[in-house]
This record gives C-alpha cells, structure tokens and sequence, in this order.
C-alpha cells in the first residue's frame, strides 16, 4: 500500500504542532542550532561563502522549501527540514537509511545549494544532507515494514549525513 496523504498528515501532527504543516518551530529550531554551532555555520558557508547572510522561513511560498538563506536579499542557499518522532534523545538502532522523500525531488532542481535537514523531536539536534549526495542516489519504491506501507524514497547510507547539536 502506498502512502497517502491522509497518512502524511497523521505522521506529521505531532502534539505539540497546530496541524501536520506547521512547522514553525522545526524552523526556528533549526535556525537556533545552526546559530549556536560554529562547525555548523561553516559547514553551510562553505556553499555560500561569508557576507550580511538570513534566514528566511518560506521565501518562495509554504509549497516551497521551508527556508532560503539570503545574502543581501538574493536567494544563496535552500533547506526543508524534516522531524522525526523515533528520534528523541538517543539515535534509534534501526536507523540505518537517510530516506529523502521522492516527492521533495524538485527541491534538487534549483541552481543553489539544497540542504535536507532532519531534526530530533526534541529539535536539539539536526543531520544533514546535501544535494550532491542526495542526486548520487537513485529513487526507489520502499516498502517501510514498520508502518506496512511503500513509498518512493532516495535510500541514503546514514554515513552520508552531518550530524549537529
């Protein structure tokens, strides 16, 4: 069975969110991560380079990614962030794939960088992958035996992302 959006809609509206969309605090969660770890903050300048850089939580729209990093008001850098309920304090041992959604694809289509970035439940701590590894793999159709239902999803070997707190 596939997953349908009713499903995406219950997985992604935890208690603590008005509904499945709003992730204004995964943003700014993440936003407070990347201004808090200086390794963070030139892992994403190497991208970018140095200047007056902003986070800007959907720039182009709440079909978009969910924040554009402007420098001096041009569009450098994009990131959709993702939570996960199974990781909460400690990495779950079955846990071995970085799965970047099929459906996110566009997102890879744009000229800048793109970063997917997976956030704890706590929102303490991100992993991050960016596109080029991203576009390294091939889109499949999963089978999630944990949830009985498939999916099309770039399966990603875990060591391919950056962990941060």
């Amino acid at each position: 069975m596939r997953v349908t959006n009713v499903e995406r809609t219950r997985w992604g509206n935890y208690h603590d969110r008005t509904n499945s969309f709003d992730d204004t605090d995964d943003i700014n969660a993440f936003i407070r991560i990347v201004k808090r770890n200086e390794s963070l903050k030139e892992y994403i300048r190497s991208y970018v380079g140095k200047g007056n850089l902003q986070f800007v939580p959907h720039h182009f729209g709440k079909y978009s990614v969910d924040i554009t990093l402007l420098r001096d008001g041009t569009p450098v850098a994009d990131f959709d962030v993702e939570r996960w309920s199974q990781w909460k304090d400690t990495w779950p041992e079955y846990y071995r794939h970085i799965h970047f959604l099929g459906r996110k694809e566009k997102f890879l289509q744009e000229e800048r960088p793109f970063f997917m970035v997976y956030l704890n439940f706590p929102r303490n701590e991100c992993l991050i992958v960016e596109k080029e590894t991203i576009q390294q793999y091939p889109t499949i159709t999963k089978t999630f035996k944990m949830k009985k239902v498939s999916d099309r999803v770039k399966e990603i070997p875990l060591s391919e992302g950056r962990r941060y707190k």
